[in-house]
């Protein structure tokens, strides 16, 4: 049986059992290019209209974001979507429902010049959907209007030749038409330039899509908090200083909500974190974009902890975590805002860029993290060589508030040599009066981070309240 081009004769069907807790929630791909990806849209992660669509949606849903920048439906195009590991990531997916937006990067002279294998390309990638076991409800939405003259040679023209040809495929697949054209005609205000669509542009797709999904508009603001697990406990994602944020929650709390703030690698080698949620402690994110503990990162660490301490009630002094270059950010927020730590837990931990990433002793370093390092601090490799505020210059602030540190390293890393960051540290931090607890692991390198045992980490920072 062929779909119907309406999708209200089945989806509130599909919503009705989403409702369901003992359903498991349907899953929807978002396949497209850079406009499902998110690209120039701040916090992509939360705000592209994927994300947007899954808070619309609900729990009883479960939203994937299949885009891949800059990728064509045609075959014979520059970068064939097809031929990307985003595809068959996409089908391992399995999903039930399949949102196509593709087209856009097609209007490009050079892929244009393929135009009349568009259809027959469109309807390839459709059939390997419906190849799936059970076959999926598909929806193939128009791309975007392209305002003004378009950009990268992406162009209105194009897309209008496009909408007649989408009609068609829909009419011979059975698929559903979703009219993002149309939601974004003449909205050149939605746009950043005049290809890609502003966060409320991105909005505009994920209430178009939400309505063809359950047949009725989204009414009311997309929620600004997204709800789900991690590890079984309570987890929230949000947006503050155009970051995604993350808070999650342990099933009881102690008193005045303690908490741990891991700045990168949220998840990797979890165990003191577990650990400290099933004593009673929250755990809390906010994505840096690797910034190297850079000063620009600190005014976002200042409004996350504003915030949190704020909404979320959380203690007034954290536990700071910083595992390799997450140390950069603990001890330079640390030394900013001493008042507001409680305890310092480093893991295998960057103590001087000049060591990582930029490999100018015995490390090995990173090339391309230290171009990327010298860009956001500001500075030319003479200048870097110089600096005087890396974690291993600037622990007077830290020792002055008497923060206790525990750290743990492995004595073969040859990433981050302990010889260059944590023993440097720690022979400045106790020349300064602190107290530094080092726990080396024997012919242990960089990873793994944490303990087999992460018992020594939790007494110490439950110690430390």
């Amino acid at each position: 049986m062929k779909r119907l081009l309406l999708a209200t004769c089945w989806l509130p069907i599909f919503a009705l059992s989403a409702a369901d807790p003992k359903t498991s929630p349907i899953r929807v791909a978002c396949v497209g290019d850079s406009i499902t990806a998110g690209a120039t849209i701040p916090a992509a992660g939360f705000q592209s209209y994927p994300a947007q669509l899954q808070r619309m949606l609900g729990d009883g849903w479960d939203v994937k974001n299949f885009g891949n920048s800059g990728k064509t439906m045609l075959q014979k195009g520059n970068e064939p979507y097809r031929k990307t590991d985003t595809f068959p990531k996409a089908l391992a997916f399995r999903p039930q429902v399949v949102v196509i937006m593709l087209g856009t990067n097609d209007t490009k002279p050079m892929n244009w010049a393929f135009k009349e294998e568009f259809v027959s390309d469109y309807q390839d990638l459709i059939a390997q959907f419906d190849a799936l076991s059970p076959k999926p409800r598909i929806f193939v939405a128009l791309p975007p209007f392209v305002p003004g003259a378009g950009n990268f040679g992406i162009n209105e023209a194009g897309i209008k030749e496009e909408l007649p040809m989408i009609g068609k495929i829909a009419k011979d697949t059975g698929a559903t038409v979703i009219d993002v054209h149309g939601a974004l005609l003449n909205k050149d205000a939605l746009y950043t330039d005049r290809v890609h669509p502003t966060v409320d542009g991105a909005t505009v797709i994920a209430r178009t899509v939400y309505q063809a999904l359950m047949g009725r508009v989204f009414t009311g603001p997309v929620p600004a908090v997204a709800n789900s697990e991690w590890n079984g406990y309570p987890r929230q994602d949000f947006v503050v200083a155009g970051r995604v944020c993350m808070v999650i929650a342990p099933k009881k709390a102690l008193p005045g909500n303690p908490w741990i703030w891991r700045p990168e690698f949220p998840g990797a080698f979890p165990s003191v974190d577990l650990a400290l949620l099933a004593k009673g402690y929250f755990f809390a994110h906010v994505d840096l974009d690797n910034s190297y503990g850079a000063p620009a990162s600190m005014p976002i660490m200042d409004a996350f902890y504003d915030y949190v301490t704020k909404n979320y009630h959380l203690a007034t002094k954290v536990v700071l975590e910083g595992f390799s270059r997450g140390g950069l950010y603990a001890f330079n927020w640390a030394a900013l805002h001493p008042g507001r730590v409680a305890s310092i837990y480093v893991d295998a931990p960057v103590c001087d860029i000049k060591s990582w990433p930029g490999g100018k002793g015995k490390g090995v370093g990173s090339p391309a993290d230290w171009q990327r390092c010298l860009k956001i601090y500001g500075l030319t490799e003479e200048q870097a060589m110089a600096y005087d505020h890396n974690p291993i210059d600037n622990l007077r602030p830290i020792a002055a508030a008497r923060i206790p540190i525990i750290a743990v390293a492995g004595d073969a890393d040859t990433d981050v040599p302990m010889a260059e960051n944590i023993l440097v540290a720690q022979k400045r931090y106790q020349e300064l009066g602190g107290s530094l607890q080092l726990i080396t692991k024997p012919g242990v390198a960089h990873h793994p981070h944490s303990l087999s045992d992460p018992k020594p980490v939790v007494d110490f920072i439950l110690a430390h309240p």
